[in-house]
């Protein structure tokens, strides 16, 4: 099986509380994970510097199709989605979708 990666990249903006962002991050990895996914973040430290990237991975692209199924219908990640919307603390660069090549 090929594994499958969902990333977002996106910038803080500039006076941002770097707090409300990280508490944000954890909050949805927490969703993320409870649904099957293994989730890393990272901060983006040569080409786009201070650019942060959350990113997903799952086994097979039926366990990414698992973890969506499950997210869409739950009102926890809707309302998450809503309250990092409104918090203006950061803007939305770029999502990829990828899947493994064997090799």
């Amino acid at each position: 099986m090929a594994a499958v990666a969902y990333q977002v990249v996106f910038r803080p903006l500039p006076g941002a509380d770097m707090g409300t962002i990280m508490a944000n991050l954890k909050e949805s990895a927490d969703l993320w994970r409870k649904h099957g996914a293994e989730v890393k973040c990272y901060t983006v430290s040569a080409g786009e510097v201070g650019n942060i990237v959350f990113a997903a991975r799952w086994d097979s692209y039926t366990g990414y199709g698992h973890t969506l199924d499950a997210m869409v219908s739950e009102q926890s990640i809707q309302a998450l989605m809503a309250k990092i919307g409104a918090s203006g603390t950061a803007e939305w660069v770029r999502s990829n979708l990828a899947r493994e090549l064997p090799i």
